[in-house]
């Protein structure tokens, strides 16, 4: 017969062998392990503008830790001046020509994009800051834009940051740069006066360009305390992917297929510009359809898309457009981070990030786009998540 053991009240446990299994805490999160810090990225040696682009690239990114994003700092000096100088519509952003990153094996992460693209995905795409403090016109930001006929017009400074972070809390997207033979790449060409301006100061500007790079830090394994630490953010090797698509148009009711699919989809800006290449709001449809695989997912009037895009990012329908604060004259938001409160955050939800395939059939439809109406920029922010895991388990 079996004989049956029984604890005896107050009995201590038995020892635990030596070399046999200890029960761990929990692991400390990389966002509460790690550093948030900067660094100098890199400088570019000043430039006169004149009638030509200027090549500013490859640029190597140094290495650092998990990268956040790379914040550059444009500054354009006049002195002398005494024409009644002007910026162009897209100034003064459109001093970059271009601007695009790649890995270290040539995947592109940002196709090549005008400083004005990249000012709108700043402004719209809510990376780093909530709206309306991503709006790179603030001053706060460093905005300053001189006119007319004074000894310093045409002067210039703005800050636009190259994104590769998708959500600051968890780190999300964050890149891995700690291999110096690795480096990621900037291509950045300057642009012509001609695109800057619509008349330009006595003395051409000198611009200068400063890069700071945001990172979180790499954390030890284990702490001073002797407590493990999550080396790497969730999902490390996921990557936030912004892609172009340029569509030329023309007037009435249109179609247009998306072509820019395959990932998950957390935000679109589309910008309408009439055929001197001025971004336009006359020319908009007075109707606007989404459409996933036949099925209408988002009806949009004009007016109520417009007034949507305000009250979801906070900016001003009644102030100007293109200042700080208010809307963009010829852009439209499509935006699917929507924060519990129904505002747009940088840590807003992913539940209405949208899944594609690359057998996706996304489709635009404008009724109807006036007789002017040239060329539909559209660009996406597309997340390649290494698994669903991976984009759902830490987010909203």
């Amino acid at each position: 017969m079996g004989t049956n053991t029984v604890s005896r009240p107050g009995a201590r446990p038995a020892k635990q062998a030596p070399g046999g299994p200890r029960q761990q805490g929990p692991v400390i999160p990389f966002p509460r392990a790690a550093r948030q810090k900067s660094m100098g990225a890199f400088a570019v040696p000043t430039s006169t503008l004149g009638a030509a682009p200027i090549n500013l690239g490859p640029i190597e990114v140094s290495p650092s830790g998990y990268l956040r994003y790379i914040e550059l700092q444009v500054t354009g000096t006049t002195a002398g001046n005494a024409a009644n100088v002007a910026f162009a519509a897209d100034g003064p952003f459109s001093a970059i020509q271009f601007i695009n990153t790649q890995n270290a094996a040539g995947d592109t992460i940002m196709v090549p994009m005008t400083g004005y693209q990249l000012y709108t995905l700043n402004k719209w795409g809510a990376l780093a800051e909530d709206p309306p403090f991503c709006d790179p016109r603030s001053p706060d930001a460093g905005f300053s834009a001189i006119t007319g006929a004074g000894g310093t017009g045409g002067s210039f400074s703005f800050s636009l940051r190259i994104p590769f972070e998708v959500d600051p809390v968890d780190a999300f997207c964050a890149l891995p740069n700690m291999a110096g033979n690795r480096s990621y790449q900037i291509q950045l060409q300057l642009a012509p006066l001609s695109a800057l301006y619509t008349t330009n100061p006595t003395t051409p500007p000198q611009v200068t360009i400063t890069a700071t790079m945001e990172y979180w830090s790499q954390p030890n394994a284990v702490n001073g305390a002797g407590a493990q630490q999550q080396q790497a953010p969730s999902g490390v090797g996921s990557v936030g992917l912004f892609r172009l698509q340029t569509i030329p148009l023309t007037a009435g009711d249109k179609l247009i297929q998306l072509t820019n699919v395959g990932n998950v989809i957390r935000w679109a800006g589309l910008t309408l510009r009439d055929n001197t290449g001025a971004r336009t709001d006359t020319q908009q449809p007075a109707l606007h359809q989404i459409i996933l695989n036949n099925d209408v997912q988002d009806y949009y009037p004009d007016g109520k898309w417009t007034s949507d895009m305000a009250t979801a990012y906070g900016y001003n329908t009644t102030a100007s457009k293109d200042v700080a604060g208010g809307l963009d004259t010829g852009t439209r938001v499509w935006f699917k981070m929507l924060a519990v409160n129904g505002r747009v955050a940088c840590h807003g939800s992913r539940n209405q990030w949208l899944p594609t395939l690359d057998a996706t059939l996304l489709q635009y439809r404008g009724t109807s786009f006036g007789a002017t109406a040239a060329t539909l920029e559209v660009i996406t922010h597309e997340i390649k998540p290494i698994s669903a895991a991976a984009l759902y388990g830490t987010g909203m």
